[in-house]
């Protein structure tokens, strides 16, 4: 393990000897007491050091034996360290990828005000490249949806929808007003590939395609006309909900 403090967490003193981690009442932790030289170790978990090398900075710094290995599994156990190369395999080729990780790194945050164990917001953000998404409808919601999704990581996103795209389809990170009269899932279909951070994994020829597949992690019902926007037809989810399949 190689200790970092989760960067989302930013760090300040409430006084000489107590620091706090976070800014709001839901993340925010504090510690105490903390005396200057722990203060000044703190800024050694900067995810670039694994035990041994804290260990000795440790000693240079005349920390009592063993004095490190309780700090760092402190922190661990509130939640409040990240490892910077946890999260399995998946995690290290994204790490490979420094492009795709740098657009990625909002999500990365995020994620790790969520999970407690090191490594584990990695390992999510990770999997959401194997994630295979459908959204059925390309309108003004449907398309944002489709590349926000995309852009977060999502490793394929697999939009349906009939007709051309009409003026009224246009909006801010969805079809842009140039798609007007093309086809609405091939222009949404765009609008993914420009968000994507990244091309997703290939996937074989008999990968199945069917909306009621497990295959799918979740399927978005988006409808764009009539009465199905304020009261969706549940007829659309009825082979989603015999098959299991996750849908909104």
């Amino acid at each position: 393990m190689h200790p970092i403090v989760k960067p989302a967490l930013r760090r300040g003193w409430r006084d000489l000897n107590t620091v706090q981690f976070g800014m709001t009442p839901a993340h925010a932790l504090t510690l105490a007491p903390v005396d200057t030289a722990t203060g000044s170790f703190l800024e050694l978990l900067n995810g670039t050091r694994g035990p041994a090398l804290l260990r000795e900075a440790g000693h240079r710094m005349d920390l009592p034996d063993g004095h490190v290995d309780r700090v760092v599994e402190r922190l661990a156990r509130a939640g409040l360290l990240d490892d910077s190369r946890g999260g399995g395999p998946a995690a290290d080729a994204l790490r490979e990828k420094k492009g795709v990780l740098d657009r990625l790194r909002p999500d990365l945050a995020s994620l790790s005000l969520t999970t407690a164990e090191p490594g584990d917001a990695m390992r999510h953000l990770a999997a959401r490249r194997a994630l295979r998404v459908g959204v059925r409808g390309a309108g003004r919601v449907g398309a944002v949806l489709a590349g926000l999704l995309s852009g977060s990581g999502v490793g394929e996103i697999d939009v349906r929808d009939g007709g051309r795209v009409e003026p009224w389809d246009v909006a801010p990170g969805g079809l842009p007003a140039e798609s007007t009269g093309d086809r609405r899932d091939e222009a949404a279909r765009r609008v993914v590939r420009r968000a994507a951070p990244d091309r997703p994994p290939r996937r074989g020829t008999t990968t199945p395609r069917e909306e009621g597949d497990p295959g799918f992690s979740l399927v978005i019902v988006a409808p764009r006309d009539d009465v199905a926007v304020h009261t969706p037809d549940p007829a659309a989810a009825e082979s989603l909900m015999s098959s299991g399949t996750p849908h909104l």
